[in-house]
């Protein structure tokens, strides 16, 4: 580096230059974004702050290397910028077209500080044109560098993320959306570059959505379930993926959101659950109904004959099913007696002893008749405090089940013995 570098800017012969050209600042940009409107459609998609920031930022560039003579900072933001125009399937001669308009403006720039007597306007002018030299060298280095195998990679794999059937979005945290796949459209509608991806949030899921990106901030990448809101108002439970792209110098260029739509999901989810809490529900009652057969069993023994043997404790509940299977049995087969057993039964107390009168009384319609074995006698005084006729009710007690099923076939080897014939 020579002395004059070396020299402080303000004792620099072209700081003057370099002032003067700082101070037509926002001229240059409004220059230089309608210059490349013209040929950059999709500029017009977005936030004017962020071109001001991006073109502002390449002024300071330019004006940098027009006191230090070194490009190298100019060299690194054609690269990242070339970079990212590859990505953005954008050809070279679009490029090289911006930059080629924005030279035309700093030369005119130029012309008009020389034609106002500026110190410096000369041999700036001569320091530019080395500047926009080393841009298009490192541009054509750019994109010349680039294999064909991987323009055409990138080319597919942007033809893949406008196909994906879920929404994609391309953002800069502080500028909004830049660009937004089919998918996304569809979904959170069409005006869509420019906004930022919060204004699509819910508003409950705001902080949740501000972690995720502080995750991406501090790592690189992150992920959480985030509820925002469709075009057409309804509620899209996304799964969202974030993560930075960077390009050249570990600069960071975009960060990339990818959604899955939760929704069947959730309703695949939550079919599995139903159908998971029917099968319980059946299998329940499957389970129950087992039960109820085990502990009220009806067996026939013989031609009109059923015994239903009871053990353990007889509750009011358990007396009621005892009722219904023994009707259902005597309808079902026709029987002339049913036995009920109740030697196995700890208890009966005056519910139970009514239930059993009940039976009998109900067995009576159906035209048969209840015996009742296994009265011990605890079991006998509860019956007698009821001041039931046992005989009015066809009730038949007998002290075993050995003598009850005895008199039983008795009486039905009767009812059942073949009649002769007499016509």
């Amino acid at each position: 580096m020579s002395a004059e570098t070396r020299r402080p800017s303000e004792e620099h012969p072209l700081a003057l230059f370099r002032d003067a050209l700082l101070a037509q600042k926002d001229v240059l940009i409004d220059r230089a974004i309608e210059r490349t409107k013209a040929f950059i459609p999709f500029l017009d998609e977005l936030p004017r702050d962020a071109l001001v920031d991006s073109i502002g930022e390449d002024a300071l560039a330019y004006a940098h290397a027009l006191v230090a003579a070194d490009f190298t900072d100019l060299r690194a933001r054609a690269r990242g910028w070339c970079e990212s125009q590859i990505t953005l399937d954008q050809g070279s001669a679009l490029v090289l077209q911006t930059v080629e308009a924005v030279r035309k403006d700093y030369l005119e720039l130029t012309l008009e500080a020389f034609a106002r007597g500026v110190p410096g306007a000369r041999e700036g002018a001569l320091r530019l044109m080395d500047a926009f030299g080393a841009v298009h060298a490192e541009l054509d280095a750019c994109y010349h560098g680039a294999s064909e195998q991987e323009v055409a990679g990138d080319r597919l794999f942007r033809k893949f993320v406008d196909a994906s059937p879920d929404p994609v979005a391309l953002t800069l945290r502080s500028e909004g959306v830049l660009y937004a796949n089919a998918a996304f459209k569809q979904t959170f509608g069409e005006d869509i570059p420019g906004r930022m991806l919060a204004s699509f949030v819910e508003d409950d899921q705001r902080e949740a959505f501000a972690k995720l990106h502080d995750a991406v901030d501090r790592t690189g990448r992150g992920r959480g379930e985030i509820r925002m809101r469709r075009a057409d108002g309804g509620v899209y439970s996304a799964d969202v993926t974030a993560f930075d792209a960077r390009a050249t110098g570990d600069r960071i260029t975009a960060r990339f959101m990818l959604l899955r739509d939760k929704g069947p999901l959730v309703a695949a989810e939550e079919a599995r659950m139903q159908l998971q809490m029917q099968l319980q529900e059946e299998l329940i009652a499957s389970q129950a109904a087992a039960i109820r057969a085990l502990s009220t069993p009806l067996l026939p023994i013989a031609p009109g004959v059923l015994v239903m043997p009871l053990v353990g404790a007889l509750s009011e509940q358990r007396a009621e099913q005892m009722l219904e299977t023994l009707l259902e049995g005597i309808s079902k087969r026709g029987a002339r007696v049913a036995i009920v057993d109740i030697t196995g039964v700890s208890d009966v107390d005056s519910h139970v002893a009514h239930g059993i009168l009940r039976a009998a009384r109900a067995a009576a319609l159906l035209g048969a008749r209840v015996f009742l074995t296994g009265i011990r006698g605890p079991v006998a005084q509860t019956l007698l405090a009821l001041d039931a006729n046992f005989g009015n009710l066809g009730l038949v007690t007998c002290s075993t089940l050995q003598d009850g099923v005895a008199r039983a076939l008795r009486g039905t080897e009767q009812a059942y013995a073949p009649r002769r014939w007499t016509g």
